[in-house]
């Protein structure tokens, strides 16, 4: 096992319990519809779960794509789970959902499985009364990364062509937390144990020095392909950003200079550091989950 997967891993046990475990996300009251390991494709990483509250008459569900973080190496759907409630008790219908991870599986193939996800929505839209106008993509870190690349790759036939996966869906909005939206520059930052160039060959199967001639070197930075097409925008990011410092207010400054409707909030603070809404209760989180709840709720109703 590589560096980088035993890091990703150990921090998504460490901190499994206080992510999901809150006061806040137990929801005691609430009766949620949960649906666990749905395939939505023929390998074993292609499953996904739903969740959502059963609403009176036929009112349609607005949807929320949760894509997992984890260093595109780990993490899974379940360290998920309390997002996936907090969400879904404001009214959506959750698909939280798992794909694949490095060393095993190269990209393309996560964007790859994230599209065919992505089409399962489309094709259960009818079974579960989803508005497939009005859905947002959501994820953290390597989550936020294939959430960006995925609302590109959704109104781009030709990255779809790049790709070899096709939908004729496309999300309205999306909540981006401390994700990383140019891969090359990500790796400019120097960190401990070369942990850059053990993350992307994981990830790749190159290193570093061979990204220059990479086949998929134009496709890695969502920051690059994003266009006018991109959803309205919530994005989460740290100034002191351990892993992708700089990133997200990248990522801002080219979506305003689009004309693309985009809120933020940040922290500034070493310990808000990286995807640090997921403490939810602590620092700054606390403002970010009233402005991304605020958000999500006008989301839904379209108010925005």
């Amino acid at each position: 096992m590589s560096l980088a997967t035993t890091l990703f891993i150990a921090i998504d046990k460490m901190f499994d319990k206080s992510q999901n475990e809150k006061k806040m996300l137990k929801f005691k009251d609430v009766d949620f519809e949960i649906e666990l390991d749905i395939p939505y494709g023929e390998t074993e990483k292609e499953k996904l779960d739903i969740y959502y509250v059963k609403k009176e008459g036929d009112e349609k569900y607005p949807v929320f794509f949760e894509i997992h973080g984890g260093g595109f190496v780990a993490g899974d759907k379940h360290h998920r789970r309390g997002l996936a409630k907090w969400v879904a008790n404001m009214g959506y219908f959750v698909v939280n959902v798992n794909y694949a991870l490095g060393p095993k599986e190269h990209f393309p193939a996560g964007i790859q499985q994230l599209v065919r996800a992505l089409n399962w929505v489309g094709a259960n839209a009818e079974k579960y009364n989803l508005d497939l106008d009005n859905m947002c993509v959501s994820g953290d870190s390597a989550g936020g990364y294939y959430s960006a690349l995925l609302a590109c790759v959704a109104t781009n036939k030709e990255l779809q062509d790049t790709f070899g996966e096709h939908t004729d869906l496309r999300f309205r909005t999306a909540m981006l937390n401390c994700g990383i939206y140019d891969v090359s520059e990500a790796l400019s930052h120097k960190l401990p144990f070369n942990l850059t160039d053990s993350v992307l060959y994981d990830f790749s199967g190159i290193h570093i020095k061979q990204l220059d001639e990479y086949e998929y070197k134009s496709v890695l930075a969502p920051y690059e392909l994003a266009d006018a097409t991109f959803p309205i925008s919530f994005i989460t990011y740290a100034e002191k950003d351990i892993f992708c410092k700089g990133q997200g207010q990248k990522l801002i400054e080219k979506l305003q200079g689009l004309g693309v409707h985009v809120e933020q909030h940040h922290s500034t603070k070493f310990f808000d550091n990286h995807t640090y809404p997921l403490n939810w209760t602590k620092g700054a989180a606390k403002e970010n989950v009233v402005l991304v709840e605020d958000f999500l709720r006008r989301a839904a109703a379209k108010e925005i």
